[in-house]
């Protein structure tokens, strides 16, 4: 999951628990029946959440907020747009081996040309091919002469 949809998925439950509240005292001001996008589907059928019961609602709230204050981000910029798998196996990477909730920002940095950028609130790790051509500049001068 990305910040963008954290914020997306929280913005859902809030308008849904606005919307249910409404109808439970009566209201109806032309609210229409919030939409649930796919990952809000995703995470509360994973975490067995039922949108309906107002316990459930405020309980996920309280999650997302935790998440979103505690969850460290990590950005990570290709040269070109990275196939779903490759984020697959970054994204449980970086939860494996990091925190169970770190969040991951994707950008696309053509002038890079290859290999990524890695970027936490404290590091940078440039593992572009921009990178490694000017590392081994002296060694690649030495090969064209």
């Amino acid at each position: 999951m990305t910040p963008i949809e954290l914020g997306v998925i929280m913005r859902e439950v809030f308008t849904i628990d606005q919307f249910l509240s409404a109808q439970s005292h009566g209201v109806s001001s032309g609210l229409t029946l919030p939409t649930i996008s796919p990952s809000l589907q995703m995470v509360v059928t994973a975490q067995k959440i039922n949108l309906l019961l107002p316990d459930h609602r405020a309980r996920f709230r309280q999650q997302l907020d935790f998440v979103r204050r505690t969850a460290p981000i990590v950005q990570v910029s290709f040269g070109a747009e990275p196939s779903r798998q490759a984020l697959r196996v970054l994204v449980r990477w970086f939860r494996e081996n990091g925190h169970p909730n770190t969040l991951i920002a994707v950008g696309i940095q053509p002038n890079i040309a290859g290999g990524c950028i890695v970027r936490t609130t404290t590091k940078t790790f440039d593992f572009s091919l921009q990178r490694l051509l000017q590392v081994s500049q002296p060694e690649l001068a030495k090969i064209i002469k």
